[in-house]
């Protein structure tokens, strides 16, 4: 069995604190676990890595920090877009389909963007306009 390594990005990183202050907004802003050479990503909203506040904005603004606070969690697993073989999107409007990608293929410049499906989700709270989650090779 391989080992499942983990990696969290955000204000909020003493793990023994995650589940009692969960409720209360104490999470990672970006989670990562790595099993053998697949990582995994939890859902990602556009949460301001240092303070953990939500990055207000349009669905361009959103979106960018959504993917720059992935690529962060991905780069600490050891991996990169480039190596990202699925992502799942939610998005609050599906009328924000074309901004969102406009700026997503921004992040696959030098090859094509992974597979991924775009669904339209409620969110958890009524200010987030996205959600990604990614899955890569490492």
């Amino acid at each position: 069995m391989e080992k499942v390594e983990r990696f969290y990005i955000g204000p909020q990183i003493d793990m023994p604190k995650i589940r009692s202050e969960a409720r209360a907004g104490g999470v990672p802003t970006v989670a990562v676990a790595k099993v053998g050479n697949l990582v995994f990503t939890n859902g990602v909203v556009s949460n301001h890595p240092e303070t953990g506040e939500h990055v207000a904005g349009d669905i361009k603004v959103q979106t960018r920090q959504v993917l720059e606070n992935l690529k962060m969690g991905l780069e600490k697993a050891g991996t990169s877009f480039e190596n990202v073989v699925m992502v799942h999107a939610f998005l609050r409007n599906m009328e924000d389909w074309p901004a969102y990608h406009d700026v997503y293929i921004e992040y696959f410049p030098e090859h094509a963007p992974p597979p991924r499906y775009t669904v339209q989700a409620e969110m958890a709270s009524p200010e987030l306009l996205i959600e990604i989650h990614m899955t890569a090779a490492a």
